[in-house]
């Protein structure tokens, strides 16, 4: 595999400033599109109006065309690897063919840039979605809202992608989620697969939701089953690392464990799995168990010191997977 030597940790993406200080009004526009936004906090302890920020986000490498172009390139030649099989042992879920595909897993760790690319391809083979639901960490724990949405378009090297307004005004009118564009700024979970998604499915929409460690679990799986209604022509993407930190056989024992949820969809067992985002996956398989999925396929297991051929190091390990229905749905 040609890695990105080095590197492990997902691209920076570019950081931009504010254009302007100008605030929306309580009720103003955002208000009458019935989006919920996260209020501002002011330094009396109340309430302000939010600041207008860029009028789009930025994805990882934005300007940097031949980064993306280079991964799905370099994928065409994992395909026969035999350290990519990591330890991928669990891909039985139940007996039968392919169903449709209706949700997955997928790393943003860009050292395996490739694979992503490799899963989107394969992904598009499948799956023609008219929106990409995209749920990952908030990994610096930014603004105020436990979950964020981002309702704003965002720049890759191929283009914008668009948001989903139909769904996020949906999503924000249950109380779930806020309205909130300051934490996607340099969010490598949303940054790095949005231009993946914008060459693979140019033309999807997309909807980036964004966890806090903190948000409730009852609110994790109560968005799990209102995006179940939501998928009629949309698949939800869980961009999650999962072990962390941990040589190699430390991290595939953890992966074990993470597996056996996976592949068992309870989230009664959440506290087993050793991922960066306890409530993305939540919420994912809440999602899973609501619109009874009948089959986990594994893509891809296996982590950075195996690829960088060093497996003494401390490491991220990916499990990429596709979840099925019975036929369609």
């Amino acid at each position: 595999m040609k890695g990105l030597p080095g590197i492990f940790a997902a691209g920076s993406a570019i950081i931009f400033f504010a254009l302007a200080a100008t605030s929306t009004p309580a009720g103003g526009a955002a208000a009458g599109r019935g989006i919920r936004e996260a209020p501002e906090v002011s330094p009396g302890g109340g309430t302000a109006p939010r600041p207008f920020y860029l009028p789009y986000q930025y994805s990882s490498f934005a300007d940097d065309t031949a980064f993306y172009a280079n991964a799905y390139s370099a994928a065409g030649q994992t395909a026969d690897d035999a350290s990519l099989k990591g330890t991928n042992c669990c891909t039985e879920f139940t007996e039968g063919g392919i169903g449709s595909i209706r949700a997955g897993t997928i790393s943003h760790h860009l050292f395996i840039r490739d694979l992503i690319a490799r899963y989107f391809t394969g992904l598009a083979r499948r799956v023609h979605p008219g929106t990409i639901i995209l749920i990952g960490p908030n990994h610096h724990a930014r603004g105020h809202s436990p979950i964020a949405i981002s309702a704003i378009r965002w720049r890759t090297p191929f283009g914008f992608v668009e948001p989903d307004t139909a769904r996020i005004r949906k999503i924000s009118g249950t109380g779930l989620a806020c309205v909130e564009e300051e934490p996607f700024v340099n969010e490598h979970s949303i940054g790095a697969l949005v231009p993946f998604i914008r060459r693979t499915f140019p033309g999807t929409l997309i909807l980036p939701i964004i966890y806090k460690k903190t948000a409730e679990r009852r609110d994790c799986a109560e968005l799990g089953r209102v995006l179940a209604g939501m998928i009629d022509s949309a698949i939800v993407l869980a961009s999650l690392d999962f072990s962390h930190y941990r040589t190699c056989s430390e991290a595939e024992k953890e992966d074990i464990a993470s597996l056996g949820v996976l592949l068992s969809l309870a989230t009664e067992r959440i506290d087993e799995a050793f991922v960066d985002s306890r409530p993305a996956f939540l919420t994912l398989l809440s999602l899973s168990r609501t619109i009874g999925a009948a089959r986990v396929e594994v893509v891809d297991h296996t982590n950075s010191g195996i690829l960088s051929h060093n497996r003494r190091v401390g490491c991220t390990s990916y499990i990429n997977t596709y979840i099925e229905t019975r036929g369609g749905r």
